[in-house]
């Protein structure tokens, strides 16, 4: 038998290299190829298995987990084929977003790949184009190296997935090899004392510095050293839309969020500075008003601090880039810098409510109540649509990873399993997934889980009966819409036909205590709001005009 030999059961190998590796869970949706590793993972007792109902809220579960760990999140597709499928959305989200993952999807058994055998997909093609490394395990003696240098190179540099598909023979196979491997923790390199000086020297010569953040600094760790710096430097700080808490929304020199749905502040602050400091930042088109020429003041001076080399110089001329973690190229410019007075003091001023009442509520209601209820350290995930305009203007964000989006890819869906993965991850932590009639019906399945798991997440479901973006858009583009209109929904009722307490509001008088009831239950709860179809977030104005010129070139 294989033990008396010393040898090891494929089955063992895989489930040993997954504990071996410390991840605190993995998510999935169980497949048939791989009900012998699922039983030994059982047995071994760790890392925890959370089991989703679909394969893409099992990718959003772990995106979720990494976001508000900083860890790499562990995702297995048992089944090939379609799981793998399933997969992809997710898995392209976080590549865009670069979010670490390790990504493991079973596979047939190689020996019949040619003899048209069931399910059988490309993996390795099929995730190549949004991993750091898409492979396929040609041995079992191979498989441990393969998930811990995995993990390794999903966290270095600039962060996203790495796949490694797994055929199902390798179970029944037998290895001698070395035991498991335990992934090395990198460390980033010091910034070069050269560059570190070529920035003092710009920063002593400028009399208006700012800085951009994105979410690089929340990824390396950066938002300590990014507060220290902006307050030593008296510069006003401006997000990217996935920055949002690199810096915490209440701080002094907090100026907002830029870009097409961000605010007066961050625009005039950027606009008017004569050195902008890019940290982490890729400066895409939401940032940026689709890359406008005036982003930046004319002479301004642009640093940009970017892990990936690529980002540096690509839409606008830098005077000067280095490449390498934001959080230690901060941290050393910080400890350098003389103290200035703030040149800068204009705070984000928040949208007043834009509703009628006798039509519905204001998302600013309902987000200014949850900034009043929430607790300490809580985490809100937010969806795709309308609300998230508002969320990103009027959430109180004082964690570096308190808002969980998808922002480059912009995936519908994303907000309730992203909760899901924060909650397994922050034991005890609420987390709020806000999302859209037309968003949160795309993973609703996923409440079993929050349910399973006893987890204290409350979905707050803005029912506006329109994919709300889509509308306005049309509406303004030609006085009418097609298509984009939802029919109705008992949120309520479904929630709790999965056994989840539920409530419908649609009283701003109503609001606070919905939400002290359903963040005091510290288990799943769902409140189901009614939002005046007719509000418009007014910077979407602004986004309607740009897209009326993409689309019909006027």
């Amino acid at each position: 038998m294989p033990e008396a030999s010393r040898q090891r059961l494929g089955r063992r190998v895989i489930a040993e290299a997954l504990h071996h590796t410390g991840a605190d869970a993995v998510f999935t949706v169980a497949g048939g190829h791989f009900l012998p590793t699922y039983h030994e993972l059982g047995r071994l007792g760790s890392p925890r298995i959370v089991a989703a109902r679909h394969e893409q809220g099992a990718g959003y579960m772990a995106s979720g987990y990494a976001l508000a760990t900083g860890r790499p999140g562990v995702v297995l597709s048992g089944a090939p084929g379609p799981g793998a499928t399933n997969l992809v959305t997710a898995v392209a989200n976080a590549q865009a977003d670069s979010i670490p993952l390790l990504v493991l999807s079973a596979q047939v058994d190689r020996r019949y790949v040619h003899r048209n055998i069931l399910q059988h997909c490309d993996n390795v093609g099929l995730f190549a184009p949004f991993c750091k490394r898409s492979v396929q395990a040609a041995s079992l003696d191979e498989v441990p190296n393969l998930i811990a240098t995995g993990l390794q190179l999903a966290a270095s540099g600039r962060p996203g997935p790495v796949h490694v598909a797994l055929p199902q023979n390798l179970q029944a196979e037998t290895s001698t090899a070395a035991g498991p491997l335990p992934p090395a923790a990198g460390k980033s390199a010091s910034p070069a004392v050269a560059d570190i000086d070529e920035v003092l020297d710009r920063l002593g010569r400028s009399e208006r510095p700012a800085v951009l953040a994105g979410h690089g600094v929340i990824r390396s760790g950066g938002s300590g050293a990014l507060a220290a710096l902006a307050e030593r430097l008296g510069a006003p700080v401006a997000t990217s839309r996935s920055g949002v808490g690199s810096i915490a929304t209440t701080h002094p020199r907090s100026a907002g969020m830029l870009g097409f749905y961000g605010t007066d502040t961050a625009r005039e602050a950027v606009g008017s500075a004569d050195l902008v400091v890019v940290a982490g930042c890729a400066l895409g088109e939401q940032t940026t008003f689709g890359w406008r020429s005036d982003l930046f003041a004319g002479g301004a001076q642009i640093v940009q601090i970017d892990a990936d080399p690529s980002q540096i110089n690509r839409v606008y001329r830098v005077d000067q880039g280095i490449v390498g973690s934001a959080a230690a190229v901060l941290d050393a410019i910080g400890c350098r810098v003389g103290w200035r007075e703030p040149w800068f003091t204009r705070r984000p001023v928040r949208t007043e409510p834009q509703n009628d009442p006798a039509r519905g509520l204001s998302a600013a209601t309902v987000i200014d109540a949850l900034n009043r209820r929430g607790p300490d350290g809580m985490v809100v995930s937010a969806d795709i649509g309308n609300h998230r305009l508002w969320v990103c203007e009027q959430l109180d964000v004082t964690r570096p990873e308190g808002l969980l989006q998808s922002c480059e890819f912009d995936a519908m869906g994303f907000s309730l399993p992203a909760a899901i993965g924060a909650a397994v991850a922050l034991e005890g932590v609420p987390a709020v997934a806000i999302a859209g009639d037309g968003g949160f019906v795309h993973t609703m399945g996923e409440l079993a889980v929050a349910r399973d798991l006893s987890l204290p997440v409350v979905a707050v479901v803005f029912v506006d009966g329109a994919l709300g973006i889509l509308r306005h858009q049309a509406e303004a583009m030609y006085s009418e819409d097609h298509f984009v209109r939802l029919g109705p929904i008992d949120f309520a009722a479904v929630a709790r036909a999965f056994g989840i307490e539920a409530r419908s509001v649609a009283d701003h008088r109503e609001v606070d205590s919905a939400f002290e009831w359903a963040l005091s239950r510290g288990e799943p709860a769902l409140l189901e709001v009614a939002i005046d179809p007719e509000e418009v977030f007014p910077p979407l104005r602004t986004k309607i005009e740009q897209r009326k010129i993409d689309l019909m070139g006027r």
